[in-house]
């Protein structure tokens, strides 16, 4: 597959915003946006590595696995990852997707971290956002990074590689900026720190979870084994 000039990728993740009525501008609400528009998620903990996977079995029924074992930035950002795999890639090259958005392995995997990263972090809001915050280029610093991370739900490498290809920062800027440790500048700056840690739920569903198991199993996609093992022994605590 041949990389995907950016500004394509751009426009991909500015349609499924328009698409998805979300605008230009605001913050992604990702559990509002779940629901919303019926994607059956299961946040339940994992290894480290393993980040999400989805899977779409009918033309308006998809899935998405999250690993909750992972800081909630990076849920985040898989969750977008995965849109990318449901609502933009063509239908002819999907397949079930398992991921880690932290080392995308093939040409599709980047393409959809690039697309989670223009779909969460819209440059007019992020413009918006530096502008109340009285930053830029010159005095932008790691307080402001985590501000924008508190607000856009992102984990803070997602936002300064961001900022990176707005602002185009001097390399030495970069690195200084790309040493900082998130979490412990946060509390310095009495900021919050949520985005940057793992939520204390590790087991939730959002969707009509049994209903959708079976819908599964009905398309072929799973055994009938499997579905009563889903029923039966994932006992998951927070249904939405």
């Amino acid at each position: 597959m041949a990389r995907t000039a950016e500004y394509i990728i751009e426009g991909e993740a500015n349609d499924l915003r328009d698409r998805f009525f979300l605008g230009n501008r605001l913050p992604v609400d990702i559990e509002g946006l779940l629901i919303k528009q019926g994607i059956l998620t299961v946040f339940t903990k994992m290894s480290t590595d393993f980040s999400g996977m989805c899977l779409k079995y009918s033309k308006d029924t998809n899935f998405i696995l999250i690993n909750s074992d992972i800081v909630l930035g990076r849920q985040n950002f898989t969750i977008a990852h995965e849109l990318y795999h449901l609502f933009v890639q063509d239908d002819n090259d999907f397949k079930v997707h398992s991921c880690d958005v932290t080392n995308p392995q093939s040409p599709i995997e980047r393409h959809a971290n690039t697309f989670a990263s223009y779909f969460l972090l819209p440059q007019a809001g992020i413009v918006e956002v530096m502008e109340r915050i009285e930053c830029n280029k010159k005095t932008i610093n790691a307080a402001h990074i985590i501000m924008m991370c508190n607000y856009f739900g992102v984990s803070y490498k997602a936002m300064l590689i961001r900022l990176d290809k707005i602002l185009g920062l001097p390399r030495d800027r970069y690195d200084i900026l790309n040493a900082v440790q998130p979490i412990p500048t946060a509390m310095a700056f009495s900021l919050d720190t949520e985005v940057f840690e793992k939520p204390k739920v590790k087991e939730k569903v959002i969707g009509d979870y049994s209903s959708k198991a079976q819908s599964l199993y009905e398309s072929g996609l799973i055994s009938k084994g499997h579905l009563i093992e889903l029923l039966d022994e994932i006992k998951l605590g927070g249904y939405e």
